[in-house]
């Protein structure tokens, strides 16, 4: 059976646009609510400030009416000044040599890591404390707004790259990006409270023990795919040799192989002509017999039996074209559709993940984090604070489900029509759709409870599961936009990050994204070698951890082995 494609859309276009104009409502919807949230938020600010200041809450600045007061409360590489009462770090201009030591190790930093697919956290937090002299509350929005530059700009790169294996999809696995990253979240909100319960010499084990681990499990793996890039390459090589060695054998040879060549041609041009004369005399015998015996039109028409495979092809060619509109089987014009589908981004699909965004900066609002307070003045241990975690949780597995679901009949049909796979590639099914985002809330666990960047995490997992490299690293860049862009807006509506520090950093990072992005490109194409971004993603973690380490060992070496804590007790 065969279905007749006019200029209207098939029946799955027919639901996709369906399903395209809902998600059309849904997102005007939600970006009015966003819109609205966060003026009232930012009406809230002002109060908020206030408050910190003279409730001590998020903030161990004291207060001030002068500079002169802020004497001795700032660091050695940085002074502190009296802002709204209260003595934060001078602001960034005028530049001094600080700040260009700061700016150079960021951009260093940046682009070493916007490389592999990672944030750069790791780097930017220790960064920033020792060479600007910040705090951790301070730190910690900066590296936020450094992060997110990056993203940007690796992501602007990367939705113009396609997959380096098919050339007609997208670099960035848009699937795998929209359901595997909100369990990430949900898992980060347990482990952030159990980074709170937590000792500090513990987490410090924790730490060097995963990053270790998992540099050396990244560098392990760089080596054997760098290993069967070797060996194509080799195997390349012979092949080009062995196509030059026939090219000089056969200008060797090419006086005999003239000769053969034109004893061949003459002989073929003369059997050739016996064989059109013999033609000529046989068609016009069939001539003046069909013109003794007419055959019926219909029975010709109708007699497969009697006609070529190539006039029969002609015929049904013909019969599947009528007037221009083509007759295709359902399951080839379903092929073409979601071919389509992977050589175009999916608005719908990242529809979902802004639902999720908007969520994702809605509870890290309401609820506070990396010393932010919570706008509405949730009180933790209280009703309200445990509610709104516990509502949190409903609210990302209800996501990814829904995802889940649509996901899983798409693969289904995919598989269903001949859809080609190609290395790398997650073929979705009910085990796949439920173990690679329960891996994705214990990664998020992992992530919260040793306050490492979601990227240190992300790079490797998707590795992991088999994801081609250059892949892994744009889909995790996509990832770490997703969370860095609801954090920096978070600090940035609380005040809790100065604008000119946000600006020029941010900065810093979209230029160093670039550049990373490009330098590892131009390895990988100069080299054939993707196993610089492994390699790349290895340093940057077995770096970040030994630098948070020390940072560790040296706060145990200060206070000493601590017993667990109370969630809500302020250290």
């Amino acid at each position: 059976m065969y279905v007749v494609h006019r200029d209207s859309k098939s029946p799955i276009m027919r639901s996709t646009t369906s399903k395209h104009r809902q998600y059309g409502t849904l997102l005007a919807g939600m970006a009015c609510l966003g819109l609205m949230f966060i003026s009232g938020a930012w009406s809230h600010r002002e109060a908020t400030v206030i408050a910190r200041h003279l409730t001590g809450v998020g903030h161990t600045e004291p207060p001030c009416l002068t500079d002169a007061d802020c004497t001795g409360a700032g660091s050695v590489n940085r002074s502190n000044v009296c802002v709204e009462e209260v003595c934060r770090p001078r602001p960034l201009f005028p530049f001094n040599s600080v700040d260009l030591a700061g700016t150079l190790s960021a951009f260093i930093c940046i682009v070493i890591s916007s490389g592999g697919g990672l944030g750069g956290g790791g780097l930017l937090v220790p960064l920033y404390i020792i060479v600007l002299g910040f705090n951790s509350h301070d730190a910690i929005p900066l590296s936020k707004a450094t992060i997110f530059g990056s993203a940007v700009a690796s992501c602007l790169l990367n939705i113009r790259k396609k997959h380096p294996l098919d050339p007609q999809r997208q670099l960035i696995d848009y699937e795998v990006m929209v359901m595997m990253e909100p369990m990430t979240l949900a898992g980060t909100i347990i482990g952030v409270s159990m980074n709170k319960v937590c000792p500090e010499w513990i987490i410090t084990m924790l730490l060097v023990a995963l990053l270790s681990k998992t540099s050396h499990r990244m560098m392990q793996k760089g080596k054997t795919i760098w290993n069967q890039e070797a060996v194509k390459d080799r195997r390349r090589q012979e092949t080009v040799l062995q196509q030059w060695t026939d090219v000089v054998r056969a200008a060797k040879m090419s006086p005999a192989v003239v000769a053969c060549a034109k004893q061949w041609l003459a002989v073929t041009n003369q059997r050739r002509k016996k064989e059109d004369e013999a033609d000529s005399r046989l068609s016009s015998t069939e001539v003046a017999l069909s013109m003794a015996n007419p055959i019926d039109d219909e029975d010709s028409d109708f007699d497969d039996d009697k006609v070529s495979d190539d006039e029969f092809l002609l015929k049904k060619a013909h019969l599947m074209s009528l007037n221009g509109v083509v007759i295709k089987p359902p399951q080839v014009a379903a092929l073409e559709e979601l071919h389509e589908y992977k050589r175009s981004i999916p608005w719908g699909d990242l529809s979902v993940l802004l639902v999720a965004w908007i969520g994702l900066f809605a509870y890290s609002i309401l609820k506070g984090g990396h010393g932010a307070p919570s706008i509405i003045g949730l009180v933790c241990g209280s009703m309200a604070y445990w509610s709104l975690t516990m509502l949190a949780f409903p609210f990302f597995v209800s996501v990814t489900s829904y995802f889940g679901f649509k996901i899983l009949h798409r693969h289904e049909l995919m598989q269903s029509c001949g859809y080609a796979y190609v290395p790398g590639d997650i073929q979705w099914n009910r085990r796949t759709t439920l173990i690679y985002p329960s891996l994705c809330t214990v990664a998020g666990v992992a992530a919260g409870l040793l306050g490492i960047g979601g990227g240190m995490v992300k790079g490797p997992l998707l590795l992991e599961i088999g994801l081609h490299p250059q892949v892994a690293s744009a889909t995790s860049t996509a990832m770490i936009l997703f969370t860095s862009s609801a954090t920096t807006i978070q600090f940035i509506v609380l005040g809790m990050l100065p604008y000119d520090y946000a600006a020029w950093y941010g900065a810093v990072g979209f230029v160093g994204g670039i550049v990373g992005q490009l330098g590892l490109s131009y390895l990988i194409r100069r080299f054939r070698k993707t196993a610089f971004v492994l390699f790349v993603i290895a340093g940057v973690i077995g770096v970040s951890g030994s630098v948070m380490g020390v940072l560790g060992v040296r706060d145990i070496l200060n206070h000493g082995f601590r017993g667990f804590r109370s969630l809500c007790y302020n250290v």
